[in-house]
């Protein structure tokens, strides 16, 4: 077992960790470790004590903390309970972050999927308008989903209230109930998926056309969440197209 010296030189301890000596010869100037002493000569000599604690300050560096929050924690007297909080702060920050970057990179793969319609993109501001309306129509997709879960409640309720007229045998109230909530289901979801097609259209991915196709044909047609397989009417060939938002 290989015994630790006594003092190290400032390159030594730089090679040790893996750091530049201006780095240490900051941490000095800042007040987070100073050398244990310095010769007359100026050569700057570390110890085990320092050692650790510029090992503790790279390993809070690579968690996100910043030089002026390790400064603060080292000069704390409670360090460890404050430790604990500049670590719960740290996570729920590096959260932040990470639901931001989440966001970017979800933003770069939908960008990703556009681009293999090269006829819909001649310059920069046909990027930005089909990102825009990707947008738009992310925010469309979240209003529907909030109404399809009310009208799924809706179905619940009606469907428990069928089964309780069903068990009471009140034959005739139960027949108008299952008619009414079928044509409001019907009525519902018709209206939905109008309103749904009123809100969009689609690029043909060979031409770079934008049309928008009869609304039987957008109901019945193959599709995924960001394409429809349609026939372009300008170039006539029948392929998955972008659904964007209108204007």
């Amino acid at each position: 077992m290989k015994v630790m010296q006594e003092k190290y030189s400032i390159g030594e301890v730089a090679a040790m960790l893996e750091v530049s000596t201006r780095t240490l010869r900051f941490y000095d100037e800042k007040g987070l470790v100073k050398p244990a002493y310095i010769e007359e000569n100026g050569y700057r000599f570390y110890e085990k004590e320092q050692i650790r604690q510029i090992e503790l300050i790279i390993y809070l560096k690579e968690l996100g903390f910043s030089l002026k929050q390790i400064k603060l924690l080292i000069q704390d007297e409670r360090g460890g309970q404050s430790l604990d909080l500049l670590l719960e702060q740290q996570y729920r920050e590096n959260k932040q972050k990470i639901n931001e970057l989440n966001k970017r990179q979800k933003q770069i793969e939908n960008l990703q999927k556009i681009n293999f319609l090269p006829a819909t993109l001649t310059n920069i501001s046909d990027i930005t308008n089909i990102m825009r309306k990707e947008k738009n129509l992310t925010a469309l997709r979240s209003r529907l989903l909030v109404w399809g879960g009310l009208l799924t409640l809706f179905e619940i309720a009606g469907i428990g209230t069928a089964v309780y007229l069903y068990q009471m045998k009140m034959t005739t109230i139960l027949v108008i109930e299952v008619v009414a909530l079928i044509a409001i289901v019907f009525a519902t979801a018709w209206g939905l998926s109008r309103y749904y097609y009123e809100q969009v259209e689609y690029v043909c991915p060979n031409c770079g056309d934008v049309f928008i196709p009869s609304f039987l044909t957008f109901n019945f047609s193959p599709h995924t969440p960001k394409f429809r397989k349609l026939t372009c009417p300008k170039c006539g060939k029948k392929l998955y197209c972008l659904e964007i938002c209108r204007d």
